[in-house]
């Protein structure tokens, strides 16, 4: 699972300079919090970037638009994936994705949703945090900070979150690289609530590259 083939990696790397490593801070548990206050309340974007996922069975990459007003998102998905063009929209009432044919689905979870229509895992209920450098509120996790006190590494609803380099967008210091795995789980039962059937998860690994923060208030 560490080994991508050399067209993600590509993908994922190209036209993508290394930023700078952020200046160390005297306290960074007390840097942390300020970020938490600051961007817990974030809660509308128009995210742009490149998506690429590996599982066991397929991989592929996607360009992808994240646009969220507090509890309503759309996201475009759109490149291979092996469904062209596809819609997918979350709100209070639920769930709905649109693919390149038209067809449309409808759940009560978007991260469900995906899964059952595409075969795509992505965690978008943890990522509405992860996004923003934060973990999910009131869910155990690990974590580590960097010098800066910004998120580095995350353990959070089975999920390893690493953030690999962050950038400024306006008043905003917020993530630009993420690589995301999930071991395939030890007990492959059948799962109920916001999650995927567990008897038909393996491993996962993933890689987002945000080129674009937009609409941030």
């Amino acid at each position: 699972m560490r080994v991508w083939t050399l067209a993600v990696v590509a993908f994922l790397l190209g036209g993508c300079a290394t930023a700078p490593s952020p200046a160390p801070v005297a306290n960074p548990a007390l840097a942390w919090r300020a970020r938490v206050a600051k961007l817990a309340p974030l809660g509308t974007w128009d995210v742009r970037g490149r998506l690429a996922l590996r599982t066991a069975h397929h991989g592929g990459e996607v360009s992808l638009r994240w646009v969220r007003d507090d509890s309503r998102y759309t996201i475009h998905l759109s490149g291979p994936l092996g469904h062209g063009l596809v819609q997918l929209q979350q709100g209070p009432g639920g769930a709905r994705l649109e693919d390149a044919h038209r067809h449309v689905y409808r759940a009560a979870n978007a991260e469900v949703l995906l899964f059952e229509t595409t075969g795509w895992h992505v965690p978008l209920d943890g990522l509405t945090y992860w996004i923003r450098g934060l973990p999910v509120p009131g869910i155990p996790h690990e974590q580590n900070l960097d010098g800066a006190g910004q998120l580095q590494y995350l353990q959070q609803l089975g999920w390893t979150i690493r953030f690999l380099a962050y950038a400024r967008y306006g008043r905003y210091i917020l993530p630009r690289d993420i690589e995301l795995m999930r071991p395939a789980p030890a007990n492959a039962t059948r799962t109920t609530g916001a999650h995927p059937p567990g008897e038909r998860l393996g491993p996962v690994e993933a890689r987002l590259v945000i080129e674009r923060w937009a609409y941030l208030r």
